[in-house]
């Protein structure tokens, strides 16, 4: 028997605005020989019919149909005994799918700020047409904990102890502004390090986010956050080649979707001399959305926390809608926001350069405040003490005079500021580290 569309699932549509939905059953024993089997779809919020009545394939003990869906939802599927192919709504039901969406599925991947590790109070409530393909196999309402582990039938990514996740709030705001459903399959592991998810390396997490995929079928992208793990003396300098090539296995397999990333906010516990390998990590993020097509990240390190190394609730909420507005841009080609991101650093003089970002981005300091920004030369760090908006760019002065060769660091140590420079959306700029400071 086929694999029948189960209540509260969402199909992946396809360019085409439409998915086929499987239905199937057994043959009721008291079905006479001339009786078939009819199926329809209506949409659950005003009764409409939205896909006539059609007749199934009948078999010895099974019966089978495939159904075109068309974008959008919830629906209502129903499957009737009859002799007859007129005033169906008055024959034996003997099926009833409820609440089946038609839209766009996101696999969530990456660790625990993925997972979601939020722990105090925020508004970010459940929604009909934002739904979750569980731990546990079955579809429901998206619903925190979405890494519940009651039931699972994925042991790869048991874990006992997740609270709130961004990814609620993002298929919300993308639900709300689309108008079709989202639906969220979720993968996600606290503490994993990226080779559980690279198809060469040892790749378990990876083996298990494709048995998802067996049952989901086609998804329209990857909402990853993950990176804490790899932010050591020896992962960190070789994170961003072998996430290059993670993307590019994972595309070969699922198709050429995109990834919407989250940059590393910081770690309460961070000792100073890792502080260097969190910056390399979060460069290494900012250069992933630079090299690879079809991949952005969102800053998370102005965001709260809800103990030394995982987002708040509330910060969660942020995050779920600063992912959501990227993908509005980057994935729908609708008004949204990508994150200003360091094109060029440039000489000016021995106290000051100039910060270049996407064309088209305005990227302001807040009251000329530059804490948090550094220029490393042959003597060491210097602090930046000013920042002011210039044409195309930002104006930064250092608190003394640098000599080139020198690299510009932001944002990249765990005392982050109280301001910090962001867009006209309120977007704040992308951390980075070790930018090379060019001649002028």
């Amino acid at each position: 028997m086929m694999r029948c569309v189960t209540n509260y699932e969402i199909l992946q549509r396809n360019n085409r605005g439409y998915a086929m939905a499987e239905m199937s059953g057994k043959i009721p024993e008291e079905a006479r020989e001339n009786q078939k089997i009819y199926v329809c779809a209506f949409r659950e919020t005003d009764n409409l019919l939205v896909v006539d009545w059609q007749q199934a394939e009948r078999m010895a003990k099974d019966w089978h149909v495939r159904i075109r869906l068309p974008e959008g939802g919830p629906y209502r599927l129903e499957a009737c005994l009859s002799d007859k192919a007129c005033c169906l709504e008055w024959e034996k039901r003997i099926l009833c799918i409820h609440h089946v969406g038609v839209g766009d599925l996101y696999i969530l991947a990456g660790q625990s700020n993925m997972a979601g590790y939020g722990r105090d109070t925020a508004y970010d409530p459940p929604c009909m047409g934002v739904h979750l393909y569980g731990n546990n196999g079955k579809w429901d309402i998206a619903a925190h904990p979405l890494n519940d582990p009651t039931d699972t039938i994925y042991p790869e990514t048991a874990e006992y102890n997740s609270g709130t996740s961004p990814a609620l709030a993002f298929g919300r705001r993308l639900k709300e502004t689309l108008g079709i459903p989202i639906g969220l399959v979720q993968a996600s592991l606290g503490g994993s390090t990226l080779d559980k998810w690279h198809p060469r390396e040892e790749g378990s997490l990876y083996r298990a986010m494709l048995r998802r995929l067996n049952v989901v079928g086609k998804v329209k992208g990857v909402l990853w956050y993950q990176g804490c793990s790899d932010a050591t003396e020896v992962s960190a300098g070789t994170y961003l080649e072998r996430f290059c090539e993670m993307v590019d296995l994972w595309r070969k397999q699922v198709g050429n979707i995109p990834f919407l990333t989250v940059q590393l906010n910081r770690w309460g516990e961070n000792k100073a001399g890792n502080e260097r390998n969190w910056g390399i990590l979060k460069e290494a993020q900012r250069q992933a959305a630079i090299q690879i097509k079809d991949v952005q990240v969102v800053p998370s390190y102005d965001v709260t926390m809800s103990d030394g190394i995982h987002n708040s609730s509330g910060a969660n909420v942020v995050l779920g809608e600063r992912l959501a507005l990227t993908a509005l841009r980057m994935v729908y080609r609708k008004p949204g926001s990508i994150a200003p991101s360091v094109k060029r650093v440039e000489y000016v003089d021995d106290t000051h350069i100039k910060l270049y970002f996407q064309e088209g981005l305005y990227v302001a300091p807040t009251d000329r405040h530059a804490e948090g920004m550094h220029v490393e030369d042959s003597q060491g760090l210097t602090e930046c003490l000013l920042a002011e908006w210039e044409q195309n760019g930002m104006l930064v002065t250092t608190k003394r005079p640098f000599t080139l060769p020198a690299k510009y660091h932001a944002f990249w140590q765990d005392n982050i500021p109280a301001f910090i420079p962001h867009d006209t959306n309120g977007m704040p700029m992308l951390a980075c580290y070790g930018v090379n400071i060019e001649a002028g």
